[in-house]
């Protein structure tokens, strides 16, 4: 067997001439590649009865040749007849590689697990109008909008024959629930082809993807960071069981030591989610018993779970009334102020208030954060009450706009005419002082309000950001930014930054509670501690890239538009990295769709946001699922981001 391609890591191996560049992100590898002339390295120098060439990418393109006679894994562009192609999940930004293939009739080897992302991926995307609003699952909408041809669904133990090769399936779940690999034995030799079980030496392309429900716990999928690195860890001791001599993934270099790789990651993931749980608002809401079945699903049976003890609560104050996931606060003058309003109920317990003469009624509403628990009945209050809505300009466009965006839990409720206010701006409401603060915690769609009432000690209303067990980061896809001056990393500098004693309020909780110096400096630490290993797992120049899936999306994330209509789309670009990088966009269009100008490029500083517009036009009814290929110096990634046309 010899293994020919670009990719390596060993120091000094030709190919590691890709891992010497000072930009280490994991496209950055694939993109320089092709700037090399074509290396060919050798695994041995006995003979085999197949030849191994990888060719990077942004999906590696594999070819094993027996004589005239060629298996792809992946997929391939070469010229050469392939007799199949390997696919190891279905995931539309790692499939593309084959589709060339698959046009050209190429007969088809998929996961029977991921048969709905490719046989029949329409059907997600037929709800998605509604589904989109209220998603507690939290899966990649990195589906394609029409079937992928498959003739052979596997399943564990099930095997691939070849030219009288046998390729045992392994399944080995993790970055999708039903990924698989393949095992390629060959004269005493045995490649496995991972897909996107583990990049490079020890590493995983993202954190996000692995978000997912722990029934055993009883967390749903909103709840569940990382839950499926207990499938990974079973998956990577299933490979290394293996005793492969070479990994080959859809994605990164070539691993050659695989022991050491397999070994690496797993230690890594059991240290991050070790880290994850020491801190976790989870442990107020679902007690140890529920944590530690979370925690030894990934650390193992018995192991050490750190849990932070409950910081000090008391009763809240009598001039906050208290209903469900909101709070309001009560005046002297009989006037309420109300935070957030998730409910009818909220609604109908204020007019109870009013009736009983408590309150004379509200004076304005401010919106913590964008969750539909806490959204999906402000704009009812705000009209019943006939009093302005306020947020801070950082997420005020989610609250008037929802249609606009695909996040966790979203309401489909718009709130009209959001009175914006500047983060830090005050307003005296009658014998109270309150600042508003953008407070980028649970989710970056964040806000906060400190309030103050003469001489008691002040409030500091967070949202869902604290808990007195931690911080409430359960979900990566509510996009907790790793930033000093973006995430939680801010609001604990926020906290820090109020020079006298204060109250903290999540309003899911019925008290009050506070943080010591000596219980931030824990969160703090713990919290940075768990940034080095997420940039220790990450093969980006930047960590967040790792849990960020929205450093690129597309604005909106559905509409509808008529036939013959111009529809304005945005692509939305975030540079996490501290180096300026120039980024290409172009847009994928689907039969029924027309767009002027499929291409464009953006220069963007260290930490700088930027937008592509581009116009898309329907020409015939349908749903038109639009995709963009996102390429620069330090990044290449394909169907990478979506907007969903419906025409009727």
């Amino acid at each position: 067997m010899c293994v020919c391609g670009f990719a390596g890591r060993i120091p000094g191996a030709p190919e590691d001439i890709l891992s010497h560049s000072s930009d280490a992100s994991p496209q950055g590898k694939v993109m320089r590649a092709h700037l090399l002339s074509l290396l060919v390295v050798s695994v041995s120098t006995a003979t085999y009865a197949v030849d191994v060439k990888v060719e990077p990418g942004a999906v590696n393109q594999v070819l094993v040749t027996d004589g005239d006679h060629h298996l792809a894994v992946y997929g391939w562009n070469g010229p050469q007849a392939v007799d199949r192609v390997l696919l190891t999940h279905g995931r539309r930004d790692v499939v593309w590689r084959a589709e060339s293939l698959i046009s050209r009739e190429v007969p088809a080897s998929a996961p029977e697990a991921e048969r709905s992302s490719l046989a029949t991926p329409q059907d997600f995307w037929s709800g998605f109008s509604k589904s989109r609003y209220h998603d507690y699952g939290q899966q990649s909408t990195r589906l394609r909008n029409s079937p992928l041809p498959v003739d052979q669904w596997v399943t564990d133990g099930d095997s691939v024959h070849w030219r009288g090769h046998e390729l045992k399936v392994i399944s080995t779940p993790g970055f999708t629930r039903g990924s698989v690999s393949y095992l390629l034995e060959d004269s005493g030799r045995r490649v496995v082809f991972t897909g996107d079980l583990i990049y490079g030496d020890g590493q995983l392309f993202d954190l996000y993807s692995f978000q997912d429900a722990i029934p055993e716990a009883q967390v749903r999928g909103y709840h569940g960071y990382g839950g499926r690195l207990a499938a990974l860890v079973d998956s990577l001791k299933k490979v290394a069981a293996l005793k492969p001599d070479l990994l080959i993934p859809a994605r990164g270099p070539v691993i050659r030591t695989p022991a050491v790789s397999l070994d690496r990651l797993k230690t890594r993931v059991q240290k991050l989610y070790q880290n994850y749980l020491s801190t976790n608002a989870l442990h107020w809401y679902f007690k140890k018993e529920r944590m530690t079945k979370c925690g030894e699903r990934v650390l193992g049976a018995g192991a050490e779970i750190e849990l932070m003890p409950y910081s000090q609560y008391e009763k809240t104050p009598s001039w906050v009334f208290e209903k469900g996931t909101s709070r309001l606060l009560i005046s002297d003058t009989g006037r309420g102020f109300l935070l957030d309003c998730g409910s009818q109920a909220v609604i109908n317990a204020i007019e109870d208030l009013q009736n009983q003469g408590a309150i004379e009624g509200v004076d304005g509403i401010f919106v913590t954060h964008y969750h539909d628990d806490h959204t999906d009945y402000v704009q009812a209050a705000a009209e019943k009450f006939k009093c302005p809505v306020y947020a801070t300009k950082e997420y005020s466009d989610v609250l008037e706009n929802p249609e606009g965006y695909h996040l966790p839990a979203m309401t489909s409720n718009a709130i009209a005419n959001v009175r914006v206010v500047a983060d830090g701006h005050q307003m005296k409401w009658h014998e109270y002082q309150l600042t508003f603060r953008f407070f980028p915690g649970q989710t970056w769609y964040h806000g906060a309000l400190f309030v103050r009432r003469g001489t008691e000690r002040p409030i500091f209303f967070v949202g869902d950001a604290f808990a007195p067990s931690g911080i409430d980061d359960y979900c990566v896809l509510n996009r907790n930014l790793l930033h000093d001056d973006s995430g939680y990393l801010n609001c604990i500098q926020q906290l820090r930054a109020v020079r006298e004693p204060f109250w903290l309020v999540n309003e899911h909780i019925p008290y009050v509670f506070s943080f010591s110096k000596k219980e931030l400096d824990y969160i703090e630490t713990r919290y940075r501690q768990r940034i080095a290993v997420l940039s220790e797992l990450s093969p980006w120049n930047d960590p967040n890239y790792m849990v960020d899936e929205q450093w690129a999306v597309m604005y909106p994330r559905g509409t509808r538009a008529d036939t013959g209509q111009s529809v304005p789309i945005q692509v939305r670009l975030i540079n996490h990295s501290g180096k300026a990088q120039r980024l290409t966009v172009k847009l994928n269009l689907p039969t029924g769709a027309k767009c002027p100008q499929l291409q464009k490029s953006i220069q963007l500083g260290p930490r700088e946001s930027g937008r592509l517009s581009f116009d898309v036009t329907p020409t015939e009814s349908g749903r038109h699922l639009v995709t963009a290929d996102i390429a620069g110096a330090a990044i290449d990634v394909r169907e990478w981001t979506d907007v969903l046309i419906e025409t009727p």
